[in-house]
């Protein structure tokens, strides 16, 4: 159910996908941004010009873990996870980055194996 339709399968069931952008990264990505209301794929581009913008060399803490997550998320669409258009991302790995401490244990190579073989 994850991979295929991009729905957790832990945590609250009752946290919608705008709320999950709001809480990890600040912004919620506008319609024009997405694929779909359904599919749920980001551009780069977004990334890029809104969560990963200009940092401030005061920035807080919180907004140093955004633009964090952020390029990760620039990472994972552009690099490690490329879709057809390598233009995207879907938006299913950004629960993955909401404790990077807790990301950092997961065993990327295998899905990125996995991915590469699908």
């Amino acid at each position: 159910m994850t991979y295929q339709l991009g729905l957790r399968i832990d945590g609250d069931p009752g946290r919608t996908i705008e709320e999950l952008c709001e809480q990890i990264l600040g912004v919620v990505p506008g319609p024009e941004d997405r694929q779909s209301q359904t599919k749920w794929t980001v551009k780069l581009t977004w990334f890029h010009n809104t969560v990963c913008g200009e940092l401030e060399q005061d920035a807080t803490e919180e907004r140093i873990m955004r633009y964090t997550r952020g390029y990760i998320m620039q990472l994972i669409g552009g690099i490690l996870f490329p879709d057809v258009s390598d233009s995207r991302v879907h938006i299913r790995w950004l629960p993955h980055l909401e404790d990077l401490d807790a990301c950092s244990r997961l065993s990327w190579s295998s899905v990125v194996m996995a991915w590469l073989y699908r």
